[in-house]
């Protein structure tokens, strides 16, 4: 039987339009165009840019394929657009494998020993730029990036809120920071929304924060900024099931695992740039309380479920749906550093007194299941959280609180020297000791 093979074609860039065009396709005849638009154009690009971003949009082109690649899980996979340096072709092995962790659980399938990308006797072409001290702050619209835009504030760092599409709560959220804000626009090919539809070919889970993280080191080098400023925390860390050996974490491009191969990866072409999380060093529970402390203009406009940012503008919601495994969650982490009224003023609801939220927090607790796929929290920060509101008499009627006995956890407020926070910025260590 012949090898199916998943090809990357091709990448171009037009600095006159700020567009850039992605090109795959599969052996089974299918092709794809994947089309970025970044802000700021005309870009005028001397020959040091050039060299370096023609680097950076090729890794791009890889990482964005993964979106085409994972509906047909190919044999094999040949690269027209360049040649990856052994050590690039580690990365991607990597990061197909676990980024598509999920992806491979929920699809029954598995990807271990699979995926193996070619790579040539080159070497990655280091570029002397020199980049400003500025930052971009991805906003997610969620409590942890409007943490990080206040923290940038209080450290005097010059920073632009960047977001994708640039939903509702995106643009709420960087408004009241008061930085300046931009979007850039992502088109997934409409074909792979309609194989997906079909039922024909594979679909699931990808590691988007890790695709982002290549356009915005794209994005940084043609502003020359020289920060990404991520707003990833340690409880990304923690993963949600094992497949055999391999750990399967919805949050993998999320994890410090990730950060730290990415970070590798920039240094050996723009070595001036820096891209990390100001929040890695702490959890889940700890960001609620500084977004708590720091951050009451954001309450009336933050949301954290995911159905506000679906690609799907017809079953994209505005605010919270009240009900998944991120509503919850959130509402939990919240529920004791924030007065009752006004967090549920916010979401919109209490999930903790509804009786048919209480399988979906038995999960969270750590009492069912496995940890949810979702953006969540480690089981001990839940179980400390939960226990909180036990104690607090405002809560001990709601549903779910009288209801679930849960063990004892320790407080989640240990700082971690696990980071790549650059020491120009490593005064924040201060804040979160306080």
């Amino acid at each position: 039987m012949e090898k199916s093979v998943f090809y990357f074609d091709s990448f171009l860039f037009q600095p006159e339009s700020g567009n850039i065009v992605f090109s795959y396709h599969s052996s089974s005849g299918e092709s794809f165009q994947e089309k970025i638009t970044f802000p700021g154009a005309p870009f005028e690009v001397d020959k040091q840019t050039a060299d370096a971003l023609n680097q950076v949009l090729f890794l791009a082109h890889i990482a964005c394929g993964i979106n085409y690649y994972k509906a047909f899980l190919s044999d094999e996979i040949q690269i027209l657009s360049g040649s990856l340096t052994h050590e690039q072709a580690a990365f991607f092995d990597d990061f197909y494998l676990k980024g598509l962790g999920e992806f491979a659980i929920k699809n029954n399938v598995n990807l271990q020993g699979k995926i193996h990308f070619p790579f040539g006797n080159g070497q990655a072409k280091k570029c002397d730029i020199s980049f400003e001290p500025k930052a971009l702050v991805p906003v997610g619209g969620g409590k942890d990036s409007c943490v990080v835009m206040e923290l940038l504030k209080e450290l005097n760092v010059p920073a632009t809120g960047v977001a994708c599409g640039g939903s509702k709560p995106q643009s709420a959220c960087a408004e009241k920071s008061g930085l300046p804000y931009i979007t850039f626009n992502r088109v997934l090919d409409s074909k792979l929304f309609e194989l997906n539809a079909s039922g024909k070919v594979y679909n699931g889970h990808v590691p988007v924060t890790g695709i982002f993280a290549f356009l915005l080191w794209a994005l940084a080098l043609l502003r020359k900024e020289k920060y990404v400023v991520m707003a990833c925390e340690k409880s990304a860390n923690s993963g949600n099931m094992k497949q055999g050996d391999l750990n399967i974490n919805h949050q993998w491009s999320k994890s410090f695992e990730f950060e730290k191969m990415f970070y590798d990866l920039t240094q050996s072409i723009t070595p001036d740039f820096r891209y990390f999380s100001l929040l890695r060093p702490i959890s889940e529970a700890h960001i609620a309380r500084l977004f708590a402390q720091m951050c009451s203009a954001y309450f009336n406009v933050f949301t954290s479920c995911n159905k506000a940012f679906k690609l799907d503008l017809n079953k994209r919601i505005e605010g919270w749906c009240g009900s998944c495994d991120k509503c919850r969650f959130v509402f939990l982490i919240l529920a004791p550093f924030m007065d009752k009224e006004t967090l549920i003023r916010a979401v919109g609801t209490n999930p903790l007194n509804d009786e048919n939220q209480i399988e979906g927090y038995r999960e969270l607790l750590g009492l069912s299941g496995h940890k949810p796929f979702e953006c969540v929290g480690e089981v001990d920060e839940c179980r400390w959280a939960f226990n909180q509101l036990k104690q607090n008499s405002e809560w001990q009627d709601d549903y779910a609180v009288r209801t679930l006995d849960v063990p004892f956890a320790l407080a989640p407020f240990t700082v971690s020297d696990e980071h790549l926070i650059p020491k120009e910025l490593q005064d924040v260590m201060a804040r979160f000791r306080t």
